[in-house]
């Protein structure tokens, strides 16, 4: 049977248009020989996502962005369809398909985030989506807040120069050379105080005062058991204080002393036996005279004894010339009763 020409090009267009699509798809990273995967995801802004960018699990390629064009509702969002190679791939209800950058150069990839629903989704069902932060939009969002604070900055050195500038300026730069100097004798007697403190640390002043110190902390050391001891007496002393009734018996004391003063007022102003006794010369004058009388009278009673003839107390009638020693005894001693007993009429 003859074949005609016109039949075997026609093959031949049909077998070079299959090859050609299966090339195109497979430079693409489709494979049409392997059973796939579809799902689509609807995003509000798709970042420059374009037909045959990666579709990445884990880092892993698995599939290709097999077509990106707007809802056929028209509101504005982009429909993404992904095509997965893998049949057997697992993927639950929440899993989100989410935009990022995949190279410093601005590509775009579609990143699969597993979710963790036990449901999983069926083929062509519409997944989750979302944009994450690529590198460009990272450094802008970076960049924004510090050139805002690099302006700021800038404005604050700004406003310091003008400031210097007016201070520096004119006749308030006059004073600058005065402070200067100032500042040189400052730091020159800065300077000799250092060398002032080096030299009393090169005496070793410093080594004595620490040996002192250690010497009394071991002296206190050594004697920590007298100190505890002295300590404990000193608080046994104030316990007993503390138990004494002080009040009271400065109160007794009080009390006494004030009837010494009252007592000491009255002899002052004359009052009683001991005050008259003090203040007043009559009972002194009286007794001188009395002891002088009596003396007086004694002596011409023992040389005229019958002058005295009232003084038959004795027993005795016979006359006598003089009185004896005895007999003169007591005399006086009935004299002295007497004077006594007058005395204490006198004094009451």
């Amino acid at each position: 049977m003859k074949v005609s020409r016109e039949f075997l090009i026609g093959v031949l267009v049909v077998v070079s248009i299959a090859l050609l699509y299966l090339g195109v798809n497979y430079l693409k990273g489709v494979n049409l020989f392997l059973k796939q995967q579809k799902y689509y995801a609807i995003y509000e802004n798709a970042a420059g996502l374009t037909a045959s960018n990666p579709v990445i699990l884990n880092g892993y390629k698995i599939g290709i962005v097999s077509d990106v064009h707007m809802h056929e509702s028209g509101n504005g969002t982009i429909v993404a369809e992904v095509v997965l190679n893998d049949s057997k791939l697992k993927i639950p209800e929440d899993t989100k398909l989410e935009i990022y950058d995949a190279d410093l150069f601005g590509g775009k990839a579609i990143q699969i985030v597993l979710g963790k629903s036990a449901t999983l989704a069926e083929n062509k069902d519409t997944l989750a989506s979302g944009i994450s932060l690529g590198l460009t939009e990272t450094i802008k969002n970076e960049i924004e807040p510090l050139k805002e604070k690099t302006s700021k900055l800038f404005a604050g050195v700004d406003s310091v120069i003008n400031n210097l500038n007016s201070v520096l300026g004119g006749s308030q730069s006059d004073g600058l050379s005065n402070i200067f100097d100032d500042l040189k004798k400052t730091m020159s007697n800065l300077e000799s105080t250092t060398s002032s403190i080096n030299k009393t640390l090169q005496n070793h002043s410093l080594d004595k005062i620490f040996a002192n110190v250690e010497s009394i902390t071991t002296n206190l050391k050594n004697n920590n058991e007298t100190l505890s001891q002295a300590i404990k007496n000193a608080a046994l002393i104030t316990d007993s204080l503390a138990k004494l009734n002080l009040a009271g018996t400065l109160k007794k004391v009080d009390d006494a002393l004030l009837g010494v003063n009252q007592l000491t007022t009255e002899i002052n102003s004359g009052n009683g036996s001991l005050g008259k006794l003090i203040k007043t010369d009559s009972l002194h004058t009286e007794l001188v005279n009395a002891s002088h009388s009596l003396d007086l009278l004694l002596s011409d009673m023992r040389v005229n004894p019958k002058r005295y003839v009232s003084f038959s107390m004795f027993g005795k009638s016979e006359d006598k010339s003089e009185f004896s020693k005895k007999e003169l005894e007591v005399i006086r001693e009935e004299i002295d009763k007497a004077l006594k007993a007058k005395t204490e009429k006198g004094e009451n």
